[in-house]
């Protein structure tokens, strides 16, 4: 999706947005607010107004629109009734006093709120604790777009943090406003922050069960003034996220624009929604999607039938849009879906990003135009999805439209009976996508991928192309026994632990290629064979070099350990990784003679060999971060003791998946976003893969530099890069800044080679971002900086 975000644009739109709001309500004087746990009725079929008792309801919402609730009240409307205008009750409700209610009372049908072309049907401005439940809401004026419409519209404006709304059961519908997104809008449902002077945030929001439909524009939606950070491409008003937002259970469809979107939030929930019959207007939208937010899941969710019309780029069911980072959609159903299954959207330009998101363990069947859109993501992986397409598709499996794009393919069952391919764009090649242990079935266009684990046999599966409508229906896409996808997947650090079904994923044994985990084997079992601890009591797995054996006394743990020497002597086996991943390698070592260095590290990862060493006599824990190259499956562990002559001893190998809190460290994108002060500053140059960061004097204080966010204040991180500089004896660093006062800390090198170098720092108290440089500290020529890590210790 691309959005026009204007600062300006915001102002206006919330004095307009107050002043309509206003006009829409009917007030009358207000009434003294009620002692808590009071109920309040209103029957609008009721020939005289009353008191607002059950006894003696109001017959309009002019009462309750004049009252100012308190915690534990509720406002309970007359099933089988129509009020007309706009509902606005007062007040909030309380965490010690509970929330305030909106409920129906009575028989049939529900009751309606008819907001009859106003701006709003049900409206709450600075009010928090409310539970609305059980209405039917309607907002259909004379002539559609006129204004901004919405059914419900929840508003803080310079208000701080509003906690607890829930909105359930309501059947939204026929809303005919205009086409706008913005904070003033038209949806079914809206919840906005307005204002540019307090910072303000929803916290604890559910929107559960509700049907919005024949909706003009949004169907539930969300915005935000305090939206600015530089993955969007703006710095203030500051990015202010809301926190427990969930959004589960909600039938959408029939939208003019976009089904169901969640912005400028931390890990909301989107999960159990159908959407379908979205987009049907000119503009760019989608089915379901975030933007302007980190770790949002989306989940068993269904969306199909997405338009796209002219004018609407996208069309897809889920979009990773920008303005992102961590976003997992998973366990989902896309299906006949006119703009294909998925897009990635790190786009527009500047610094707009998205980054790290997982898109895994989907079924997409017949969507159409182009399953894949990729249109800018960072870091970001695509695996164990089953694709679909049927006789006379036409679909593309991948289409790059632009922008920058460093993406993983793993462990995808690409089932095309079509005739489409996967396409590129200038500057955006085949070279950067990694595709792993895929198997594609059915036609092979000439543009179909390399794949160093490639399987192009049939997969086997029950019934391929019988899904229907419903995310239960797709039975057909799991895998039979004699399936060539059984155990033929690369282990994907951080998998989810279950497939599309809720069977087991493994996380050390070899998984099943596609959504379907149908082999159950024992990562303990895998773990136990790897005997990186050496308690099967043999090498068992190791190759040894030169002098080198198991001991039974003095280990580190358990009862065996490996002995090397007298050096050089090593032990050394294959271990399986993913590509373009961060590990951490790590072991105990100790010399029988003090000052003779043992060794522990990585060869074989498609970036530079990777060691921790250490000296001692006493057990000692070692470790080096890595990150591994776009065709790596698996890397050559190591223990070894280069010189001296007396013997050396590791135990407790392991090499772990961390997480990388730098963004595009390895340059692979083809751009330099999120590294700040010089786009495309690149070279060929590389330790690993195909680009590295390039820094010269041409730049501002000779530097790249990058935020990195999501840090925990008084911990300690270490810094990894490797460094070479374009002249021996001109320095290039690594720094780290803005982590603690004006403490700097730094790694460097002078060699004309690469060669890794690290550092580490503690974040101070309340501290959590930091910048992280690569930096041409003195000299002539260039400075080159890839495999840029940072990582908690």
């Amino acid at each position: 999706m691309r959005h026009v975000r204007e600062t300006q644009r915001f102002i206006v739109s919330a004095v307009v947005t107050m002043l309509l709001a206003c006009a829409a309500v009917a007030l009358t004087p207000a009434v003294p607010a009620h002692a808590a746990g009071t109920a309040y009725y209103v029957d609008c079929s009721a020939p005289a107004n009353g008191t607002g008792t059950s006894g003696s309801p109001w017959n309009s919402l002019a009462g309750p629109n004049a009252t100012t609730f308190a915690p534990g009240d509720q406002l309970l409307l007359k099933r089988g009734t129509t009020c007309s205008g706009t509902l606005h009750p007062l007040g909030s409700g309380s965490a010690a006093g509970g929330s305030i209610s909106i409920d129906a009372y009575g028989t049939g049908a529900l009751p309606v709120i008819a907001g009859g072309g106003g701006t709003d049907a049900v409206y709450l401005y600075n009010q928090e604790y409310w539970e609305i439940a059980n209405l039917e809401v309607t907002n259909t004026g004379a002539v559609k777009g006129a204004n901004a419409r919405r059914g419900v519209y929840v508003v803080l404006e310079n208000y701080g943090t509003g906690d607890h709304y829930k909105i359930s059961n309501l059947n939204v519908h026929d809303v005919n406003g205009n086409q706008s997104k913005e904070v003033d809008g038209s949806a079914g449902i809206l919840f906005a922050v307005l204002g540019t002077t307090t910072p303000s945030v929803f916290n604890d929001v559910d929107i559960d069960g509700n049907t919005v439909a024949n909706v003009a524009r949004s169907g539930i939606n969300m915005s935000s003034t305090w939206l600015c950070r530089p993955s969007i491409g703006c710095n203030t008003p500051a990015w202010t996220p809301w926190t427990g937002v969930v959004v589960e259970n909600n039938t959408v469809h029939d939208t003019d624009g976009d089904g169901i979107v969640v912005q400028m939030s931390q890990n909301a929930v989107i999960e159990h929604n159908v959407v379908y019959n979205a987009a049907k207007a000119n503009s760019a939208n989608a089915g379901i999607w975030a933007w302007d937010s980190d770790g949002t899941v989306i989940q068993y969710n269904e969306a199909y039938g997405t338009q796209k019309n002219s004018g609407n780029t996208d069309g897809q069911g889920f979009d990773v849009d920008y303005g992102q980072d961590g976003t997992v959609v998973q366990y989902n159903y896309s299906h006949d879906n006119a703009g294909g299954f998925i897009l990635f959207c790190g786009c527009g330009g500047g610094s707009h990003l998205a980054s790290n998101a997982a898109v895994r363990y989907n079924v997409s069947e017949d969507d159409r135009l182009r399953v894949i859109t990729m249109d800018g993501s960072q870091d970001s992986a695509f695996y164990n999805n089953t694709i679909y397409l049927p006789s006379g598709s036409t679909a593309n499996i991948l289409e790059v439209t632009g922008a920058w794009n460093d993406l993983t393919l793993a462990n995808n069952i690409i089932y095309n009976l079509g005739s489409g391919g996967y396409v590129y764009t200038t500057g955006q090649t085949a070279s950067n996508f990694s595709w792993r242990n895929n198997l594609f079935y059915g036609n092979h266009p000439a543009s179909e991928p390399s794949d160093p684990g490639k399987i192009t046999a049939d997969p086997l599966l029950v019934s391929p192309g019988s899904g229907g409508t419903g995310i239960g229906s797709v039975a057909g896409y799991q895998l039979t026994a004699s399936s060539p996808a059984i155990g033929a997947g690369v282990v994907v650090p951080g998998n989810g632990g279950q497939d599309y079904w809720g069977s087991t994923v493994p996380s050390v044994c070899a998984p099943d290629i596609g959504a379907d985990q149908y082999s159950t084997p024992s990562d303990a079992t895998c773990l136990a064979n790897e005997n990186l601890g050496f308690e099967k009591g043999s090498l068992t797995a190791w190759s040894p070099w030169n002098s080198a054996s198991v001991v039974n006394s003095g280990a580190h743990t358990g009862t065996y350990a490996v002995r090397v020497g007298p050096s050089p002597a090593s032990v050394e086996q294959s271990v399986p990784v993913a590509p373009r991943t961060t590990y951490r390698v790590s072991g105990w070592v100790k010399s029988a003679v003090a000052g003779e260095v043992m060794n522990v590290g990585v060869k074989n990862t498609g970036g530079l060999e990777t060691t921790a060493s250490a000296s001692g006599t006493a057990w000692t824990y070692v470790s080096a971060d890595f990150t591994t190259g776009a065709t790596a499956n698996t890397a050559r562990l190591y223990c070894y003791k280069s010189s001296g002559t007396g013997n050396g001893y590791c135990d407790d190998l392991a090499v772990t998946p961390v997480k990388n809190y730098v963004v595009n460290g390895n340059l692979e994108s083809g751009h330099t976003v999120p590294w700040r002060n010089g786009d495309y500053s690149l070279t060929s140059t590389a330790s690993n893969g195909n680009a590295a960061a390039l820094t010269n004097s041409s730049l501002s204080s000779g530097s790249l530099w990058q935020i990195v966010y999501n840090l925990t204040p008084n911990t300690t991180y270490r810094l990894t890069g490797a460094l070479a500089s374009q002249t021996a004896g001109t320095t290039t660093a690594l720094e780290a800044k803005l982590y603690n006062g004006s403490a700097v800390a730094s790694a460097s090198t002078t060699l004309s080679t690469y060669s890794k170098q690290s550092t580490t720092f503690t974040t101070g108290a309340g501290v959590t971002t930091a910048r992280v440089y690569c930096h041409l500290v003195s000299g002539s020529g260039d400075g080159y900086c890839d495999e840029v890590t940072l990582t908690q210790q």
